[in-house]
């Protein structure tokens, strides 16, 4: 085998090794580890919204809650964000249950701005600046969507991007508000 020959292998092998290591880190982990089992188990879990007021999500109780992590730079939040506002066209008349949280990683809020001026949006907006909470949640992968009961339990949690469309998503939701 020659020199050029044998190069040529090496290369192969290890562009195949770093495209295998890849491929495996766009792969959710099974594990929902380090993630809130409860919001209360957090001393604070702030987020902001546009005029800079706190949110303290760990105080957050008396209703349903679906806090959705997501950013401006993530293809997958970008291709939800159209299903998310239809969903929450349709679930704003029952606040008094439900609450909603979308909740953007991005480094500001003119970069939040830009994209909403381009995809028209009535959801509630907020930024978890350097995504500190987001990471107290467990979410290493956006977008992710946590599902939170009344007493601020975790009931559920989506990773990846959430069918807002999804009759079985939408019948888990329309249960909680029943129960």
């Amino acid at each position: 085998m020659t020199t050029r020959s044998l190069l040529t292998a090496i290369f192969a092998v290890a562009l195949a090794a770093a495209g295998a290591v890849w491929i495996k880190s766009l792969v959710p982990p099974e594990s929902p580890s380090g993630s809130l089992q409860f919001l209360s188990a957090a001393p604070e879990l702030p987020i902001f919204d546009k005029a800079g007021a706190k949110t303290d999500l760990a105080k957050e109780k008396g209703k349903i809650f679906i806090i959705h992590f997501w950013a401006t730079w993530c293809p997958p939040c970008v291709d939800e964000i159209p299903a998310l506002s239809k969903f929450w066209e349709k679930y704003q008349t029952r606040s008094d249950r439900l609450g909603l949280f979308a909740v953007s990683v991005d480094k500001d809020w003119k970069t939040v701005d830009d994209f909403m001026k381009k995809n028209p949006s009535t959801i509630p907006l907020y930024r978890d600046p350097d995504a500190a909470t987001s990471k107290r949640f467990g979410t290493t992968i956006y977008p992710e969507t946590y599902v939170v009961n009344e007493k601020g339990r975790v009931l559920f949690r989506v990773q990846g991007a959430v069918n807002w469309n999804d009759p079985e998503f939408r019948s888990r939701i329309d249960n909680l508000l029943a129960s």
